[in-house]
């Protein structure tokens, strides 16, 4: 079972600017991680501030660092319901879009201003 997906932004902005008002996650938690954890598990000296965000079947662990992350095929798909007003509401905000469209229904793709690509898919009916 998946508890949660850890991803890198540069800006404590994007918390909600991106991931609450775009992708529609909410804060669950917030705290740092001090230098020895730092340096102890994620091999850096900077302290980072740490935000817990959930969709009803996700969480994610959202930390703030200066340090860029080269980014080119990593990415995390998500399904909406309307998944065209999550697309809408990015380009909205200024956020870098692009859609794929297919017969059946279109994909979106979305990227916070961290280059974390984000797949949207409209949710299937089980």
């Amino acid at each position: 079972m998946l508890l949660h997906v850890a991803i890198t932004i540069h800006s404590p902005d994007e918390i909600e600017n991106f991931y609450q008002n775009v992708l529609r996650f909410a804060v669950q938690n917030h705290f740092s991680i001090n230098r020895e954890t730092a340096q102890t598990i994620f091999n850096t000296n900077e302290i980072a501030e740490v935000y817990m965000m959930a969709l009803p079947t996700l969480h994610f662990e959202i930390f703030i660092s200066r340090e860029i992350e080269k980014k080119r095929f990593s990415h995390v798909c998500l399904s909406y319901r309307e998944a065209h007003v999550i697309y809408k509401k990015a380009i909205e905000q200024g956020y870098k879009t692009q859609v794929k469209k297919k017969k059946e229904s279109d994909t979106y793709f979305i990227w916070d201003k961290s280059e974390n690509m984000f797949e949207i898919k409209e949710m299937q009916d089980e």
